[in-house]
């Protein structure tokens, strides 16, 4: 799966991990670098293990939250033609948009 990023810290954290340890501790920036190796490893968004913790539809695709550590999400956002709640499974491009940490937002 293709990964794009909402902002130039997102790309940051999400390509090098000595700044993602440094933002978001070491617990934290390990996991995140895990989940972003998962969406590269992953042909469709529904092949990323553990899936997301919510999937919402909004206009044309969806808002996808995924646990990253204990009190750490993910927001990323993926276009999704077609019916159904589970249309975003067959997605092969992931916005990476927001990490939640501890009610802190880093976008």
């Amino acid at each position: 799966m293709e990964p794009t990023f909402s902002s130039k810290l997102m790309r940051d954290l999400a390509t090098e991990p000595k700044k993602a340890y440094r933002h978001l501790g070491s617990e934290n920036g390990q996991a995140f670098i895990g989940l972003v190796a998962d969406f590269r490893a992953a042909i469709f968004a529904g092949d990323v293990p553990m899936g997301p913790i919510s999937a919402t539809r909004v206009e044309d695709g969806f808002v996808l939250d995924w646990f990253v550590s204990s009190g750490c999400t993910l927001k990323t956002v993926i276009d999704a033609r077609g019916a159904g709640d589970e249309a975003w499974k067959d997605s092969h491009r992931i916005q990476l948009k927001a990490l939640t940490i501890g009610g802190e937002v880093l976008a």
